[in-house]
């Protein structure tokens, strides 16, 4: 599976619309994005549970007590058979986290990363929206910079 960042952009966007400092799985599920297979009972959905595995090996979402890194802290347990037990565990968005929603929460951006780095690395990808917003935002700075001198 690839990775899909109009997808990821829609998970981290459920973390940025919130009022409260941490989201959990039903936070997730009801702004729509599928997290159990709609198909097979005690299976997650898979294009969810990819992504969801992305933000974490990377370190972008934490819980309460900022464990990253590992599913079972955030919620998500296999067992034996394949079956999935989801536990509602509240998460957070890293400061890594933050800085890559930001980014893909800019439109210019997302469209960007979409068009010229489809085919790259997620690290390539991460590092270049951080680049693509510094410069977005160092723009607008020129252009106010301009305006008051």
């Amino acid at each position: 599976m690839k990775i899909d960042l109009d997808y990821l952009s829609k998970i981290l966007k459920v973390f940025l619309d919130s009022a409260n400092a941490h989201v959990n799985i039903n936070d997730i599920s009801g702004s729509g994005i599928a997290v159990q297979s709609e198909t097979e009972n005690y299976k997650m959905d898979e294009q969810f549970l990819f992504h969801f595995q992305i933000l974490v090996e990377n370190r972008l979402i934490s819980n309460r007590e900022l464990v990253t890194g590992s599913l079972q802290p955030l919620g998500i347990q296999f067992g034996f058979r394949g079956q999935v037990t989801l536990n509602v565990v509240e998460l957070r968005l890293t400061q890594c986290g933050h800085d890559f929603a930001s980014a893909l929460n800019n439109k210019e951006v997302l469209q960007k990363l979409k068009s010229e780095l489809k085919d790259a690395p997620f690290k390539t990808v991460f590092e270049g929206s951080q680049k693509l917003l510094q410069h977005f935002f160092k723009k607008k700075l020129d252009s106010l910079l301009e305006e008051g001198a």
